[in-house]
């Protein structure tokens, strides 16, 4: 049995969540002053915010459930979702709901949804057209998920969703352009927030591990021929590493970069967060999606369990790129008077604006060739790779959680034999 520790890279959720299931000693090297990552809360003034919408979702995970529940209390909230098409409101997901459209367009939508053909796409442009229509397609997903990703549909692969953009069958958009309401249609029509918020959740969350925790070591290089992690001012040797950084910095970190997939094949996006406090809140929903190309912003929201009214607005950018304030505000204030929720630039309090350099994945064509062999790659050298951006995939905290019990459990069993 090695000596070596077992070094984990990242103290957010996935971090955390091995540190406190790993049965050997355990070093937990963060690069930032604040354990949680980008799912807990920074101060801003005197208001204190989340990185955008960041919800737990518990569906066919009632142990993570269970689990979480013993070091902190969630409140349950039934999903209030909207997309603002066309000057009004519509239920989403919005392919159940097409009594909310004009008539005629409602109509269309129907009619070019009963006669498509299933076919299989292969790619994210053509699944949508031939699932949704050539309407809905061009009034909702073909603008929308342009502006989320910021990437050529037609270059990315056509399954990529995971179940997160459902396909009503025929008689659900009967029974939708009829007016019945579907709250329960989706991925997520109930979501979970802690109680004490994320910043108070990881308090109690983190309180057993945070002696193992070695604050503001940014990770610089990674040799996997000795076994050791670098930061600018310590080395240190491992027995297995868990990392969860972006993966496309790990291949960048690589001593031996020559033995894994180049980190340029490894496509995403930047998000803008605008995160307002406002006098008065004059709409009742989480988030809202914004389709239309007169909005800078792909999606709204307003926070749960919030003592003063927060709304949150997300704008996709190209990586690397910076912004215009100015600009921002003057988007940000259009939109929010669009949607009704301001009447004037008066009604906002606080304005704080940040970026995330790396914020969703891009699932083009390269992704199937390269991640899952990267990724088995690094097992072999006793790396794990894990959480959202450490697998670059989609995945909730609660799937984070979920797959950093797993990690820790192998790494129990294999160093327990050792």
């Amino acid at each position: 049995m090695s000596g070596d520790p077992i070094i984990v890279i990242g103290a957010g959720i996935s971090g955390v969540t091995v540190a406190k299931n790993i049965r050997r000693r355990c070093i937990v090297l963060e690069e930032t002053d604040m354990i949680g990552g980008l799912s807990t809360q920074y101060k801003s003034g005197d208001y204190w915010f989340d990185y955008g919408g960041h919800y737990f979702h518990f569906k066919d995970k009632q142990r993570v459930k269970d689990y979480l529940e013993t070091f902190h209390l969630f409140e349950e909230y039934n999903r209030v979702s909207k997309a603002f098409l066309l000057n009004r409101y519509i239920p989403f997901p919005v392919q159940f709901h097409l009594s909310y459209f004009p008539k005629k367009i409602a109509q269309s939508i129907m009619e070019e949804i009963l006669n498509r053909k299933d076919t299989e796409a292969d790619n994210l442009f053509d699944h949508l057209c031939s699932s949704f229509g050539s309407t809905l397609f061009r009034l909702f997903f073909e603008p929308f998920m342009s502006k989320y990703y910021g990437f050529d549909l037609r270059q990315m692969a056509a399954r990529m969703d995971k179940g997160s953009i459902p396909v009503p069958d025929r008689e659900t958009v009967r029974q939708g352009l009829d007016g019945k309401r579907f709250t329960d249609a989706g991925y997520n029509p109930v979501f979970y927030y802690p109680r004490k918020g994320l910043r108070g959740f990881f308090e109690d969350y983190s309180e057993d591990v945070k002696d193992q925790i070695q604050f503001q070591q940014k990770v610089i290089e990674v040799d996997l021929q000795k076994k050791s992690v670098r930061t600018r001012d310590n080395e240190y040797k491992f027995e297995r590493l868990v990392s969860t950084m972006p993966l496309k910095s790990l291949l960048s970190c690589l001593k031996q970069k020559d033995r894994l997939p180049s980190p340029q094949r490894l496509n995403h996006t930047s998000t803008l967060i605008c995160n307002i406090v406002l006098k008065k809140r004059r709409r009742r929903f989480h988030w809202l999606y914004l389709p239309e190309r007169r909005f800078a912003f792909y999606r709204a929201g307003f926070y749960p369990s919030r003592q003063y009214p927060v709304c949150y607005l997300e704008k996709s950018l190209p990586p690397g790129s910076d912004y215009d304030p100015n600009s921002v505000k003057a988007e940000l204030v259009f939109t929010l008077k669009e949607l009704g929720l301001i009447d004037t630039e008066s009604d906002i309090v606080h304005i704080d604006i940040k970026i995330i350099p790396i914020s969703y994945i891009i699932f083009d064509h390269h992704w199937h060739a390269t991640i899952p062999g990267a990724l088995a790659s690094l097992r072999q050298y006793g790396i794990y790779s894990i959480g959202r951006f450490g697998s670059w995939t989609y995945s909730s905290m609660s799937d984070d959680v979920q797959s950093a019990m797993r990690a820790a459990d192998e790494i129990n069993k294999i160093t327990g034999r050792e």
